[in-house]
């Protein structure tokens, strides 16, 4: 009789493990539909990193105006009349990695008067929404190796965040999630993987 009550002792126990061991991982899916929830009224405008959102399945993708090799001069061309028409309560601007690749002779020149452009236009067109500018994400020493001008992304930051200033809106530092996790990026060193695209949500959802 002992031995069954301590058998159905230890069972009981291990029941309760296992549920305790399952509850994180329901807390964890919870905890990103709620955040996912706060979103629901964004609008994400950006180039290939930003597309990820809709790409990986995070957000629905008439929240993203995004698109590979987007500059801030062809969003404001290609997505401002969306924009205009969806009156979000929030956009999120994450734009510069292909704006410092381009072929001009100050490509950083042209960079923060086609943003100035965009973030003026958003501005006088959905007056009562909040902008965000996020900072540019990093990248690897090899997509340096291959793009150099990439080394010029925290001088661009530098530049984001004094535009910020300027024009009154809100900057988001986003790099430290990159460089927390390096095991992240995808294979060419400029893109992510999906997980990364959670703790990038997450991390904006503390700046809401």
């Amino acid at each position: 009789m002992k031995k069954i009550m301590i058998c159905f002792l230890i069972g009981i126990l291990l029941i309760g493990t296992a549920a305790c061991g399952n509850k994180p991982a329901g807390n964890e899916a919870a905890e990103d539909d709620d955040i996912k929830a706060q979103f629901e009224n964004s609008v994400f405008l950006g180039d290939s990193i930003t597309e990820g959102f809709a790409f990986n399945e995070i957000l629905p993708s008439e929240n993203i105006m995004a698109g590979a090799g987007a500059t801030a001069g062809y969003v404001y061309e290609e997505y401002m009349d969306d924009l205009v028409d969806k009156k979000p309560d929030n956009v999120f601007i994450l734009l510069g990695s292909d704006d410092m690749l381009m072929p001009v002779d100050d490509p950083k020149a042209l960079f923060e008067i086609d943003l100035t452009k965009l973030i003026d236009q958003i501005k006088e067109k959905v007056p009562d929404i909040k902008i965000y500018l996020q900072s540019i994400m990093p990248v690897t020493q090899e997509a340096i190796k291959q793009y150099p001008r990439y080394k010029e992304i925290d001088e661009y930051n530098q530049l984001l965040k004094e535009m910020a200033g300027k024009l009154s809106v809100t900057y988001v530092d986003i790099a430290a999630i990159v460089n927390e996790n390096p095991d992240l990026f995808a294979e060419d060193g400029v893109h992510f993987k999906k997980e990364f695209y959670q703790l990038w949500l997450k991390k904006l959802s503390e700046s809401i």
